[in-house]
């Protein structure tokens, strides 16, 4: 994966966070853990990448742009796994806010996700967290 495909799915992700019209230290600090875990980022990185993806989030109209760029390098099963660490970033707060998950219906729509394996990730995550 290249730093475009990072910041990509670090503005899925901070999308999913500010869905509810805030983004609280625990989203910040899960995303940041996310993106380290499944893109093997260093730690010193990892600022730059969050500063870098809300600046360009503010320049954009849509997520569309960046769900298509990695939908062209996610297999399959990283569709499903990233799905359910937008799970993780909704479900951090204790609480899935209905605009967060129309924020993940979004993505995986553009991901072109299975219905099934949509349900699958929400419940699995539901299951891990509680």
């Amino acid at each position: 994966m290249n730093q475009n495909n990072i910041i990509s799915a670090c503005c899925l992700l901070l999308t999913v966070a500010k869905s509810d019209e805030k983004i609280c230290i625990e989203e910040l600090n899960i995303i940041k853990d996310i993106i380290i875990d499944f893109f093997n980022v260093r730690n010193e990185d990892i600022d730059y990448i969050i500063k870098e993806s809300k600046r360009i989030i503010s320049d954009s109209v849509d997520i569309f742009e960046f769900g298509k760029e990695l939908n062209e390098v996610f297999s399959y099963q990283d569709k499903i796994d990233f799905i359910c660490c937008t799970f993780e970033v909704a479900y951090i707060d204790k609480e899935l806010h209905y605009l967060e998950e129309y924020s993940i219906k979004k993505i995986a729509s553009i991901f072109n996700v299975k219905h099934i394996d949509l349900i699958n990730s929400k419940n699995e995550i539901k299951k891990y967290l509680n």
